[in-house]
């Protein structure tokens, strides 16, 4: 029976296979998941022990030291050893006690190599190998200057003069004359054996690293489980600089070493500067994963062919609803099957098509007879037409709505044609949902325009009669979920004659631009016809705001440009529609003509200009003149920005001259020169300013002072007449004016001026 139903329905068939691959997927999630999870597990596991492991290294770094400084301190406590190093004479007795007593020292302690004195004073040099001062001296060299270091460490390799045998050894350098209280020219050297750290560290290996060594801070290798690697440089390795990088004092991180994934732990210990790393394969922590890997697999083959029979059982169960469907529809479509495999979807997509088409065609006729009821009612003058409305959808009175596309113009650039006409078909059924059982009839009267017409009792009010603006309202919101739809709608004033209906749908169609001021999305009232499309009262054209846009694109001042077209607009939304349209058509004009884009060379700015003035028709909301005008003004402030410049100075050069051939006439003001530059007196006062950085009133002043400055050296005239001769013909003025900017009245002024004449 599951073969027959595999192998002849296709939608079983893709259900059982849809559930045995999802169970399939699932179970190697899982699988793969916890496998990861438990490896990333048992790494960090595995690197928190060796770096617990390791950190007891940072004893044998203590250890070390505190052995280098108790044997210093046994040498400097012999006096015999003291008097080699420190004595001023090459005495070969004291020398050869000194070495047995050196010698006597090393074999109380086996981890050194050879312990070396180095006397200054005489130059000598004694060590229990028998080094000489030759051999050592490129050691000595390094030692360095007094008081530099107490302690010096060298990591270097020495030959055994006895049997020519090379040693790997940490030097360990005490410099006694690092005390004020000693000479300075003498050193302990201790060659301490690199196999006995070796062997201290290796005590804390874990069995599961690879490699176990030392490093200083320079990179260099001080000890090494493999002793080829002694005094190598590694600093250049990606993880031994990553752990030179680290802040850190220990930690573990994952990095290939060889081409092979590798669990790198370290410690820094802060005594002798050494870093303690050790490093392991990650394939060798997990010393089960080959069997883990195999008991995973089984166990997920195990549950894989337990999905099996639950996927059978879910397909039956989920298959049973269509196979009921399908016995009967089976049956009506016997004679239509030649072959033996069914495809389910496809027999029933074909006999529900057949009767919905069925369904749709009585459905359409009846709608499209409606809809052409409606269009001969309010398009046409026909007598006949408003009697056959009635005798289909009977009722006293009759209230229309007008429903309107917000954004027509983007949505017919987004949408093509067919999507168009599925549009307004699909408001059509909205509306015929919501309003059908109000017995409600509508129809497209054109592209984005739908109307509904609705019968109403003769003494009630639409309103009163049935929540029309909340059904409006669920009719909005569900255009904007599916269609993503905006639609401004306006109901009209009940009537009960053909005209009455044509002229209450013309009003409604009308009321819709109230949207330009209240916005779009809404459901606004048009029943009372004293009701205007407006902000209430007549509109003045806002002649002083222009003015005052026009001055800040001419400055450039962006952010004040904004506020003014603000406040500009806030004026033109005191008016109705046709009001703001007027009023918007003369802003533009206005600002064309006295920016004199007209004469502009830049093509782009008359296009512009061209461009805004179609679309100012086309603004279905004030919001959307107000944007698309802060823009306009935007880009006429950015041309002027670039090519304003060299005109403004032009400008400002022109009045300083005009200043300088006029300041006697008592006349002379900022209206005067504004005038003769054909500019705006606030404009020309703004734009001097921003170049002199005075206003014109202080230049002007400025200027005729340092002239009455030079009438009063010159002449001796009174004060008075070289008041008058500058253009100041209040005296009373001119000597606070004088006294102001000088100090010093101009009677003063002269007699000062005079006597250092004199003088000099």
């Amino acid at each position: 029976m599951l073969k027959n139903r595999l192998l002849r329905y296709t939608v079983y068939r893709n259900m059982f296979l849809s559930f045995v691959l999802l169970t399939a997927v699932i179970i190697a999630l899982v699988t793969i998941v916890l496998y990861a999870l438990f490896s990333w597990s048992t790494a960090r596991e595995v690197g928190k022990i060796s770096e617990s492991m390791l950190k007891q290294n940072s004893v044998v770094a203590n250890v070390i030291k505190d052995q280098v400084y108790n044997f210093g301190s046994l040498m400097l406590n012999d006096k015999t050893v003291v008097a080699a190093l420190f004595d001023r004479e090459d005495d070969l007795i004291k020398q050869y006690h000194a070495s047995r007593v050196l010698r006597n020292m090393q074999t109380t302690y086996p981890f050194i190599e050879s312990i070396g004195i180095y006397n200054g004073l005489t130059g000598t040099y004694l060590d229990t190998k028998g080094a000489t001062l030759e051999q050592e001296q490129p050691l000595l060299k390094q030692i360095g200057a007094k008081n530099k270091s107490y302690f010096q460490l060298f990591p270097r390799r020495i030959v055994d003069p006895g049997n020519s045998r090379e040693s790997s050894v940490l030097t360990f350098v005490l410099l006694p004359g690092y005390y004020a209280l000693l000479p300075a020219q003498g050193a302990m050297v201790i060659n301490m054996d690199t196999d006995y750290i070796q062997k201290l560290i290796g005590g804390y290996k874990n069995d599961t690293a690879d490699s176990l060594f030392v490093l200083n801070s320079k990179g260099t290798v001080l000890t090494h489980s493999d002793s080829s690697q002694f005094m190598q440089n590694i600093s250049s390795t990606p993880y031994v600089q990553r752990i030179l990088d680290s802040q850190k004092s220990s930690g573990y991180f994952m990095d290939e070493i060889d081409g092979h994934k590798n669990v790198i732990t370290y410690v820094k210990s802060a005594d002798l500067d050494w870093i303690f790393v050790s490093h392991s394969e990650y394939r060798n922590l997990l010393f089960n994963m080959s069997a883990l890997r195999w008991s995973s697999l089984c166990l997920a083959l195990a549950i894989f062919a337990a999905s099996l029979l639950l996927s059978v059982w879910l397909t039956n169960n989920a298959y049973n609803p269509i196979r009921g469907v399908l016995e009967k529809i089976s049956a009506m479509q016997r004679h239509k099957q030649s072959s033996r495999r069914v495809n389910e979807f496809e027999l029933l997509n074909v006999s529900y098509a057949e009767m919905t088409e069925k369904l749709s065609s009585l459905e359409s006729v009846a709608a499209r007879r409606q809809e052409t009821e409606v269009l001969q009612l309010l398009k046409s003058g026909e007598p006949g037409a408003f009697e056959r409305f009635v005798q289909n959808c009977p009722g006293p009175r009759y209230t229309t709505v007008a429903l309107q596309i917000d954004g027509l113009d983007e949505f017919r650039a987004k949408v093509d044609a067919p999507t168009r006409a599925f549009a307004h078909d699909a408001i059509l059924r909205a509306a015929s949902e919501l309003f059908g059982q109000h017995g409600a009839r509508a129809a497209v009267i054109e592209e984005g325009l739908i109307a509904l017409i609705l019968p109403v009792p003769e003494t009630a009010e639409p309103r009163d009669y049935m929540p029309l603006e909340s059904l409006l309202q669920e009719l909005q919101r569900s255009m904007r979920h599916t269609l993503r739809l905006s639609l401004t709608a306006c109901i009209g004033k009940a009537e009960r004659t053909h005209e009455g209906v044509r002229l209450s749908f013309e009003r409604a169609q009308a009321g819709v631009q109230k949207r330009f001021f209240a916005g779009k999305g809404k459901v606004f009232d048009c029943a009372d016809p004293a009701e205007t499309v407006s902000g209430g009262r007549e509109l003045v054209y806002p002649s002083k705001q222009e003015k005052l846009v026009i001055d800040a694109i001419r400055l450039r001042q962006r952010a004040r440009i904004n506020r003014e077209i603000e406040l500009l607009v806030k004026e033109m939304s005191t008016g109705d529609y046709h009001e703001a349209l007027f009023c918007m058509n003369q802003f533009v004009s206005s600002l064309y003509k006295q920016l004199q884009v007209s004469r502009s060379e830049n093509q782009e700015i008359n296009n512009l200009f061209l461009a805004f003035t179609r679309r100012i028709s086309s603004f279905e909301t004030m919001q959307e003149f107000k944007e698309a005008l802060k823009e306009l003004a935007d880009k006429l402030s950015i041309d002027r920005e670039a090519g304003g410049a060299e005109r403004h100075a032009e400008v400002v050069e022109f009045i300083k001259e005009y200043v300088g051939r006029h300041y006697a006439r008592p006349d002379l003001s900022l209206e005067l020169v504004a005038g003769e530059v054909k500019l705006s007196r606030s404009y020309v006062g703004k734009l001097f300013k921003a170049h002199c950085e005075t206003s014109f009133n202080d230049y002007l002043n400025a200027v005729r002072l340092e002239k009455a400055k030079e009438l009063l050296l010159r002449t001796d005239e009174p004060v008075q007449a070289i008041s008058e001769q500058v253009g100041i013909f209040n005296t009373t003025y001119f000597y606070t004016l004088f006294k102001k900017y000088n100090q010093q009245s101009p009677a003063q002024y002269r007699s000062r001026m005079l006597l250092e004449k004199r003088k000099a």
